[in-house]
């Protein structure tokens, strides 16, 4: 006899079902879990899809149980509730943050701040067995296996809680002869003199954003010439004289770039946040949530 495939259930999901229920509300579970309101409404509806059932009744000012909704809370609540207990045991047991850390960072400031922090931490906690890869690439969590991942935002990807960690300010920059030759000398720039002149970017295609005094950010599409996702060897074509180039502050200002430091009448370029993403889950293990600390209080302030 032929059975069809049985969905598989994220006990997540169910945990977040029994927390908008209780609060009848998408917000006040959001509140109380500390899970941002989009991914529980996502898990919901993923809960909802892969039973198939529709659990909840949705209106402008609250939400209530269906029929369904009603058995499934009553036959679930408490044994989640024996999960958060058991877990909580768990965690008293576990003292010393153990077993294998898995992380993605950046190329620069994976290799630069990320590293030299998570080594420091596996140096201290002897119990910790690091994995690290350094890629531009944005790398899903749970389908590499991946307890943390440091990114520059915005975060797009669902089902995770991002934590901005740091503001790492970024300038523009060109070599002294391409700015002799393109600029006459003078190292501030218009607006259309910035969209003209060849660029050195981050990747094909990319767009510029500049902040103003005021706070007005306004957008500028670089003429490419060399597209290049490691900051570090887009400072080496911008000291080429092959463009300007929107690189971190840190770069343009370190001791021998040679580089010179661009003014634009729309302003600085807007400085890339940092993050650190991890699943949506509640319930983190010890060693990921030492990590987490002990890299927020060794970046950059």
């Amino acid at each position: 006899m032929h059975h069809p495939a049985v969905e598989t259930i994220d006990l997540s999901d169910v945990q977040l079902f029994v927390a908008v229920a209780r609060a009848a509300s998408f917000v006040g579970a959001s509140r109380k879990t500390g899970v941002p309101t989009s991914t529980v409404s996502r898990a919901i509806a993923r809960l909802e899809e892969s039973l198939g059932k529709r659990l909840l009744h949705r209106t402008s000012r609250r939400v209530s149980l269906t029929q369904e909704g009603a058995w499934l809370l009553e036959r679930t609540a408490s044994l989640m509730e024996e999960l958060d207990v058991a877990v909580a045991d768990l965690r008293a047991r576990e003292t010393v943050p153990s077993g294998t850390l898995r992380v993605t960072a950046p190329l620069m400031t994976g290799a630069e701040h990320i590293a030299p922090a998570l080594l420091s931490f596996a140096a201290a906690h002897p119990r910790v067995r690091l994995q690290l890869e350094l890629t531009n690439a944005v790398l899903a969590l749970r389908e590499e296996g991946l307890d943390l991942a440091f990114r520059a935002g915005p975060v797009v990807e669902a089902d995770v809680i991002a934590r901005k960690l740091w503001e790492a300010p970024f300038a523009l920059a060109a070599s002294p002869a391409f700015v002799k030759k393109a600029l006459g000398g003078r190292s501030r720039v218009s607006a259309e003199q910035l969209a003209e002149l060849p660029a050195v970017v981050a990747r094909p295609g990319a767009t510029w954003k500049l902040r103003g005094a005021d706070g007005t950010v306004s957008e500028l599409q670089p003429r490419e010439r060399v597209a290049v996702s490691d900051p570090r060897v887009a400072v080496a074509a911008a000291q080429a004289g092959l463009g300007v180039v929107r690189a971190p502050l840190a770069l343009v200002r370190r001791k021998g770039s040679g580089l010179v430091r661009l003014q634009c009448e729309l302003g600085e370029p807007e400085p890339r946040a940092l993050f650190v993403v991890y699943p949506s889950r509640r319930l983190l293990p010890l060693r990921v949530r030492a990590a987490i600390d002990w890299v927020a209080k060794r970046l950059p302030s």
